[in-house]
């Protein structure tokens, strides 16, 4: 397999370290759970909507990338 970029095979292959995912937990915040990261600063940080409702899927509250407050 040959792989073409612009950039230096040791930037592509090189690991992030903000890729890397904090501690994930599993809330239930006002009847809907939800997937969250804990960032460093503590924030709670949405990951995944678990839910079988599609209308939850449209409301932006739950977004991946919104912080729970």
């Amino acid at each position: 397999m040959l792989f073409y970029s612009i950039y230096p095979l040791e930037v592509v292959l090189a690991e992030e370290e903000e890729d890397q995912p904090g501690e994930w937990r599993e809330l239930e915040v006002e009847g809907k759970k939800v997937l969250v990261t804990v960032s460093p600063r503590g924030e709670q940080i949405i990951t995944r909507l678990l839910s079988t409702d599609p209308a939850d899927f449209l409301a932006p509250r739950w977004t991946p990338g919104n912080v729970i407050i």
